[in-house]
């Protein structure tokens, strides 16, 4: 869009509307009319072209490598330009993500939260806090510039049709005369900001903040305020899709509030619909300062039923990719993106993110240690290990069968592991150390894919005449069942 302004002689812009092929865009007949005094000079402004940088920016430091355009006049009259390739911007990256813990302490591997499948959940845990944060100043525009007189982004947008002011917004020049019903140079909505969880388990429901936190999931902080008339203070809202916009955009259409039972009660909190293990939640700015680099920070909450029987929630690595929205379908990568369309949204962006681990679904485990098994000098060890789940229902246990690895260990780490066959609740499995580890003596661990687990042990001699005893296994603590996390047995070299 061109605005052509002859100083001193007429009173409002004149406005040409750019005519777009490949990375070119033409402005036909516009007038040069020759200034008629002495120092008055006539003044052709270009504004609202936008360009796919995605490719361009390698090389130098950030913000340093040039944007170029050239500029060239064709007609029946030729008219010299002096200099015909200007620079038009300078490409830097606007947005740095980080996925931080629960309570927004670490973004170590701490974030990744191991969730034992037969844990209930009846309420809301908060995971993770998404963290985005503008790499300078002006990254996040809201869609026009905040009025006075509205409540952020609530107003219909007016007055930013005065050629050469700056907006900070992602509507450059807005022409309100035009008698469309979008004005042209008005974007669709103002900064976006996504969240695409992948590969969520079977049986797992997610929520997320309707607006950015003040610090946590605990609720302590809540929510944000909604910032009055032009505030600056920093703001975004959950809207309803990354590229939904109502017939003006004003204000976004933002998605419901989920009443959820047992909830903090100062967080708003909206269920993701999951489709395909696949969730999207997009935020929009609608209140930005200007003159410093801001940081949004938005809760993520998981909630679920136990039903091991049903195997759910079912075990997997649930993963999160954070970046702008809206990333349209359509390729929008450094060489389609030099070719203008007249259908995607604006202002629209290509998805660089990497999937990031937010929380992982695991079996209960229960890990046993027997700590003195023999096969040698004309003794055996008979093993027992009883899968009690199906316990009374007064003791309100989940079913769970499964299989247990046996890990022996003598020093040697020449006795290969034994994979039992699925013990199903209520049933107890046998062996001898003579089957499974002939010729062996040292202790061995028993990791066994149920709660619940228990062994006994018993040591003898050949029909047992002269020495025989018994023990039981010992429960080792590996925080499986207490603290939801999972365990790795590591075995002697020759086992792995």
């Amino acid at each position: 869009m061109a605005t052509a302004t002859s100083l001193g002689i007429t009173a409002g812009p004149t406005v040409f509307q750019g005519l777009v092929s490949g990375n070119q865009v033409t402005f036909q007949g516009i007038p040069v009319i020759p200034p008629v005094s002495s120092g008055v000079a006539t003044v052709y402004r270009i504004t609202n072209v936008r360009a796919n940088v995605t490719g361009l920016g390698g090389g130098g430091l950030a913000g340093t490598t040039q944007l170029l355009a050239s500029v060239s006049i064709s007609g029946s009259t030729s008219l010299p330009v002096t200099n015909p390739v200007l620079t038009a911007g300078f490409i830097q990256s606007g947005l740095s993500t980080t996925l931080r813990n629960a309570t927004n302490t670490s973004s170590s591997s701490s974030v990744n939260p191991t969730l034992g499948q037969c844990n209930n959940q009846s309420s809301p845990n908060g995971v993770a806090v998404l963290q985005y944060a503008e790499n300078f100043g002006t990254a996040f525009k809201t869609r026009v510039a905040p009025l006075g007189a509205t409540s952020g982004q609530s107003g219909a947008p007016a007055n930013q049709n005065v050629p050469g002011s700056i907006y900070n917004s992602e509507s450059g020049f807005v022409f309100n005369g035009a008698g469309t019903a979008i004005a042209p140079g008005l974007a669709d909505y103002g900064t976006r900001l996504k969240a695409v969880f992948n590969a969520v388990p079977a049986g797992v429901r997610i929520f997320v903040s309707t607006a950015n936190i003040a610090t946590n999931t605990s609720g302590a902080n809540a929510l944000n305020a909604q910032p009055a008339n032009n505030s600056i203070s920093s703001y975004a809202v959950l809207v309803v899709s990354e590229a939904a916009s109502d017939a003006n955009g004003f204000p976004p259409t933002l998605a419901s509030t989920t009443a959820v039972n047992g909830s903090p009660a100062t967080l708003q909190l909206t269920e993701l619909p999951v489709s395909g293990g696949t969730a999207t939640a997009t935020w929009e700015v609608i209140n930005t300062n200007p003159s410093q680099n801001e940081t949004l920070q938005f809760a993520v909450f998981e909630q679920y039923a136990s039903n091991v029987a049903s195997n759910l929630p079912a075990p997997g690595q649930a993963t999160v990719n954070m970046s702008y929205a809206p990333t349209p379908t359509v390729a929008f990568s450094a060489s389609a993106g030099t070719a203008a369309s007249s259908s995607l949204t604006i202002p629209r962006f290509a998805d660089t993110s990497t999937a990031k681990n937010i929380f992982l679904v695991t079996i209960c485990q229960t890990l046993l240690l027997f700590p003195f098994v023999t096969n040698q000098a004309g003794f055996d060890t008979g093993l027992a290990i009883a899968n009690t789940s199906q316990d009374p229902p007064a003791i309100g246990t989940a079913t769970q069968a499964g299989n247990c690895t046996l890990y022996w260990y003598d020093g040697t780490g020449k006795t290969p592991n034994v994979t039992t066959p699925t013990i199903n609740s209520g049933t107890v499995y046998t062996t001898l150390a003579s089957t499974s580890a002939a010729g062996f003596q040292g202790y061995m661990f028993a990791l066994c894919n149920f709660q619940f687990a228990h062994g006994f042990a018993f040591i003898s001699d050949l029909g047992a005449r002269n020495l025989a005893m018994g023990y039981l296994a010992l429960v080792i603590n590996n925080n499986s069942n207490s603290n939801n996390r999972n365990t790795t047995i590591t075995t002697e070299s020759a086992n792995q």
